[in-house]
């Protein structure tokens, strides 16, 4: 976020810019230029204003917060926007309580239920088959593959923070008894031989510096005709990471190493996986990020806890202004996210 944009623009105009799919930065460069536009945190018609910027005359932002909290099952009981004297810096509590709010119980990462859920249509799931997910996060996507599949899933979790948090939110989700939490290191972890049906691993394998290494494990985790269903966020060729890329990359809050599709097929191979498809999603993962942000912020209500509370607003407006990256990155072809989905052939 730059200095401009975090001082002078508020913080509910912001939001309510990217929910119409304006930049919050060229927010920013479009106030500078017409300082007379009444860019000053009220509604305004002005027909100077870009059509993706104007904001239609509707109920506050403040009048519209309680009813997504009442439809996804969460409360202010829920929510404990404190400032903490030691965050963690990938995963603050106030980033994974909002994100929830945004994405549904469980959930910090867009599509809910139904996307992981229409993801693990190609495995075949069933009742017998054991499965290891390498990036539960809260646990909510393992927990909608048990309820589905009815699976038992071993979920491992690198973040500490998210780990914990888990810990309180799988007991109060469908299935989430379902689901066997792990905390691990995806550095030096060591994986059960032959144990696996399937391997999962959505969007983390860009922070993984060894990810060679964790590939050669996961390969040997998994029974014969075992399968790994992996995706993750990608470089487009090998041309260096665009300006606008760098800058997003530098706020993740921990390494980042991005490979091209390539270079995870020439992996896999290497691996002797047989890689069954590749496919691009990248459209697709924008419209979910923006159809759940927006349906947040349509469906708010007088949340008091969120608007009113610095922590929880801060993070709320951090939260919207990275995903709002991330899908400008996808939609102009800066950075792509592709899944793979790989078989270990069984020995002859």
């Amino acid at each position: 976020m730059s200095e401009a944009s975090t001082i002078t623009v508020p913080w509910h105009i912001r939001l309510k810019a990217w929910w119409e799919g304006y930049d919050p930065d060229e927010y920013v460069e479009w106030r500078d230029r017409d300082p007379e536009s009444g860019a000053d945190g009220e509604d305004t018609d002005d027909p100077s204003m870009p059509a993706s910027i104007a904001l239609p005359k509707m109920m506050s932002f403040d009048d519209l917060m309680a009813s997504h909290a009442t439809e996804s099952g969460l409360n202010d009981g829920d929510l404990e926007f404190l400032e903490e004297v030691a965050p963690d810096p990938v995963w603050p509590r106030a980033k994974v309580e909002v994100s929830q709010r945004v994405f549904g119980r469980g959930f910090v990462t867009p599509g809910g239920a139904e996307q992981i859920i229409d993801a693990a249509k190609s495995l075949g799931l069933d009742p017998v088959q054991s499965v290891l997910d390498l990036t539960m996060r809260l646990g909510g996507e393992d927990a909608a593959i048990a309820g589905k599949y009815g699976v038992w899933v071993t979920g491992y979790e690198r973040n500490p923070a998210l780990f914990e948090i888990s810990g309180l939110v799988l007991p109060t989700i469908p299935a989430g008894d379902q689901v066997r939490p792990s905390f691990y290191d995806p550095e030096t972890v060591e994986l059960p031989r032959k144990k696996f049906d399937v391997v999962l691993s959505n969007e983390n394998m860009h922070c993984v510096q060894d990810r060679v290494a964790l590939i050669a494990k996961i390969y040997e985790s998994l029974k014969d005709w075992g399968q790994f269903l992996m995706s993750d966020f990608v470089l487009p060729d090998e041309k260096p990471p665009s300006e606008r890329l760098m800058k997003w990359l530098q706020n993740r809050g921990e390494p980042v190493t991005l490979w091209t599709k390539e270079q995870y097929e020439v992996a896999l191979a290497n691996q002797t996986f047989d890689v069954r498809f590749v496919k691009e999603e990248s459209e697709d993962y924008e419209h979910r990020i923006r159809h759940d942000f927006a349906a947040f912020v349509e469906t708010l209500n007088a949340d008091k806890v969120v608007t009113e509370t610095p922590v929880a607003r801060a993070a709320l407006v951090d939260l919207a202004e990275d995903w709002s990256r991330l899908a400008s990155l996808l939609q102009k072809g800066e950075l792509q996210l592709v899944r793979i989905l790989a078989m270990k052939r069984g020995e002859s």
